[in-house]
């Protein structure tokens, strides 16, 4: 690595950062179509009229939208996973400031993951209710939270924990 130059394995993180950021700036966008989908099923009661079922359409819509722009970004994390087995195989990056960027790399792939997990159970949630397996109240108290990612970011936690009590 040239002297000044940004550590390639620091950009990447903050890359993944900056994704992991957009994803819940959209999850965030789509919170304020929850209360108005909830509003619609308890206004049906069973009966689905023309014009209500157009509306809970344009909702759901709106919502495979929101799972469509989450998809991209989760897709552009993964794209991110192949410079981290490039930059792993690389003995100048593994020595590039200093540091071994084994936990840098790692915290990478995690955080990928549980951003992939998290789309794919917004998708099942979203797939429940449509199919009538879930109620509104489920999906809408589910939909509200981002588990797959904070079981993530706990675990990732945990590891730095143990990284460095194995300093001490």
């Amino acid at each position: 690595m040239s002297g000044g130059g940004v550590n390639p394995v620091l950009s990447l993180v903050s890359r993944t950062d900056t994704l992991a950021e957009g994803f819940r700036q959209v999850h965030q966008a789509s919170l304020p179509l929850i209360p108005n989908l909830q509003q619609t099923y308890h206004q049906v009661q069973g009966s689905w009229t023309p014009e209500i079922e157009n509306y809970a359409e344009d909702i759901f819509s709106k919502i495979r939208d929101i799972l469509q722009h989450m998809e991209k970004t989760v897709e552009e994390m993964m794209n991110l996973l192949y410079q981290v087995d490039i930059y792993l195989s690389d003995s100048t990056t593994q020595l590039a400031a200093g540091f071994n960027p084994k936990e840098a790399l790692d915290h990478v792939s995690a955080s990928v993951h549980s951003y992939q997990s998290e789309l794919l159970s917004k998708r099942e949630l979203l797939a429940d209710l449509t199919c009538e397996e879930i109620t509104i109240e489920e999906f809408s108290s589910q939909w509200r939270t981002l588990n797959e990612v904070e079981a993530g970011k706990k675990q990732d936690l945990d590891s730095l924990a143990d990284m460095f009590a194995g300093f001490g």
